[in-house]
């Protein structure tokens, strides 16, 4: 996978998620999985797809029918869009913006561990 980052739409990033989880993938394919969800034809999805292509985000591989494989690695694509947006919502404080999610959400036992984990594995230099 490469190192590449795209700026994806939510419509990109929906069929991201589908292809990092199965792929390789063809357009068909892909139009079953958001058909009724979306709505999106078939044109929509080829549309998507060949934006996708041009940002880096994917390959297609040529045959009948086409197929399309991530080119995005996941928890770079994640990591990525992650710090854009906490450098737009809160100037890059992450500490601020857990601090807000924390206050503004219910969080549950289970989530506070993992929370709490992920701190403690920060402070001993492990993140």
């Amino acid at each position: 996978m490469t190192n590449k980052k795209a700026a994806l739409s939510d419509a990109e990033w929906k069929i991201m998620r589908l292809l990092w989880e199965q792929s390789p993938l063809s357009c068909r394919q892909i139009e079953d999985v958001f058909k009724e969800e979306t709505g999106w034809t078939r044109h929509d999805i080829f549309s998507f797809l060949k934006r996708m292509e041009t940002k880096g985000a994917l390959r297609r591989e040529d045959g009948n029918p086409q197929l399309y494989h991530p080119l995005l690695d996941y928890n770079e694509a994640v990591t990525g869009e992650t710090r854009s947006f906490v450098g737009k919502l809160w100037d890059g404080n992450l500490g601020l913006m857990v601090s807000t999610m924390i206050k503004n959400e219910h969080l549950n036992e289970e989530e506070i561990d993992e929370l709490l984990k992920a701190l403690q594995e920060a402070k001993r230099g492990g993140a």
